[in-house]
């Protein structure tokens, strides 16, 4: 196949170097000084080397349709493929030009028109079908996707592509014959488990005639990710600079509880009501926690300094938190009829080290779950245990249980199953606890059957 290569600067768009037969085309003289543009435009006009950086960037369509504009006189239309990004030349990128057309030849330009070798160059998935979704021709990394040793010309692009009987509903082909532009679709392929992209091009005859099209699909699920990680950042930025702002108002607040908890303890005499107060004031220093850790999770922070741990006995952790919980609870049942248990199986077990509120925050979450999960009412059990070196702590409810879809996203910032009740940070938390406390989480749920939350702990390195 005749073709030439150059590579190019991608910040630059200067030539770093060619192969022998990019350099026979243009003579090959200053070629170091040379800016891509010098040489070829696009067919419409437009910068090939913004129109290259912009496809990159973009993770869009590999191949341009371009026309020299000087030192390049045997042609006069040619294909350019985005072939690589050159690790051997550093931010450099590889163009492959391959020759379309002569003068003089006829100027219309369509992939079903160019030669069979570098039609299946392509690495997107073409598809050249007739008005009524048939395929007429496809390239060879469609034919290995989605086809394997079967024949798919002559089936409908809709039952190959999407497994169905009848055009997609989210067809972008009569999009684009209304608009005349190029409208891309998007879907998730169950048998690729990828996310696809689609686009239509109407071949028109001269008299303005409708006669084929032509269908590119690709893989987009890299740049869906790297889309949603970006809007994360987002939030993430957005959720800093709030935590910031209360920070300072919630403090305030926060010491206000605390100097009328202390007051009070020193003038009662109440057994019932001075362990109430007690369990009042670790909330409230425990909540001074909660904005240091939603500001840790918001921004970089340097490694915890876990020679600051205490020693911390996880079984009176746990106590603490079904006094929390029983709060709840007991509000529940009042205002709902919802009767709920918690029952604790608490084995002798080591000390370990960490933050106590942190870890004490932590479980109180995963049990605030579990009664979220008892719709209508239900047992929830915590257990601990020795595991040699390590401490199990198990948390179970006989709630509604959890899909496998949920359990693989559960973790993640900003992910709920509660609707607009529910932010996604409590356990994104909890698992950013946990490993910094390098511990592990296992899950254990069907839907309908509970869910089994499972934490392990290294001991206390000083015993």
């Amino acid at each position: 196949m005749l073709s030439a290569v150059v590579w190019i600067d991608e910040k630059t768009g200067f030539i770093k170097k060619g192969d022998s037969l990019f350099l026979h085309w243009i003579s090959g003289n200053h070629l170091a000084e040379t800016h891509i543009d010098e040489l070829f435009k696009t067919a419409n006009g437009e910068s090939l080397y913004h129109t290259v950086t912009s496809r990159i960037e973009n993770n869009s369509l590999q191949y341009i349709n371009v026309v020299p504009v000087a030192r390049v006189d045997a042609y006069s239309r040619m294909l350019c493929l985005i072939d690589f990004k050159d690790n051997t030349e550093e931010e450099s990128t590889a163009l492959r030009f391959i020759p379309i057309a002569k003068p003089g030849e006829p100027e219309e330009f369509s992939l079903d028109s160019i030669p069979p070798q570098v039609f299946d160059a392509i690495t997107d998935f073409i598809f050249i079908c007739s008005p009524d979704y048939t395929i007429k021709k496809i390239n060879r990394a469609g034919k290995a996707v989605f086809g394997g040793l079967e024949k798919l010309e002559g089936k409908k692009c809709y039952e190959v592509l999407r497994d169905r009987n009848s055009p997609c509903d989210d067809c972008p082909l009569p999009k684009t014959l209304l608009t005349g532009k190029m409208v891309p679709t998007e879907y998730y392929d169950h048998n690729l488990r990828e996310y696809m992209e689609l686009r239509t091009y109407p071949d028109v005859n001269p008299d303005g005639e409708f006669t084929d099209f032509t269908l590119i699909s690709r893989i987009v699920s890299k740049r869906r990710e790297q889309e949603g990680e970006t809007a994360q950042s987002k939030k993430l930025q957005a959720l800093g600079q709030m935590a910031s702002g209360i920070a300072h108002d919630f403090n305030n607040m926060l010491t206000i509880i605390l100097g009328r908890v202390q007051l009070l303890k020193s003038k009662l005499d109440d057994t019932g009501m001075l362990s109430n107060l007690k369990t009042i004031e670790k909330a409230a220093l425990d909540s001074t926690d909660i904005i240091q850790r939603l500001q840790d999770f918001t921004r970089r922070r340097d490694p915890i300094d876990t020679g600051k741990y205490e020693s911390i006995d996880m079984n009176s952790v746990i106590q603490d938190v079904v006094n929390y919980a029983t709060t709840r609870i007991e509000r529940l049942r009042k205002q709902e009829g919802i009767h709920i248990q918690i029952e604790t199986q608490l084995r002798e077990i080591d000390r370990i080290d960490g933050n106590v509120a942190q870890l004490r925050s932590s479980l109180l979450n995963v049990v605030l779950n579990a009664i979220d999960a008892l719709e209508i009412g239900g047992i929830i059990t915590i257990w601990t245990q020795q595991l040699g070196a390590r401490i199990e702590i198990g948390v179970v409810d006989t709630g509604i249980g959890m899909s496998n879809e949920v359990q693989e996203k559960i973790f993640d910032p900003f992910f709920t199953t509660k609707g607009s009740k529910g932010n996604g940070l409590g356990l994104s938390e909890v698992y950013g606890i946990v490993n910094q406390h390098s511990g592990e989480i296992k899950i254990e749920s069907s839907p309908g059957e509970g869910t089994t939350m499972l934490f392990y702990f290294p001991i206390s390195f000083s015993q």
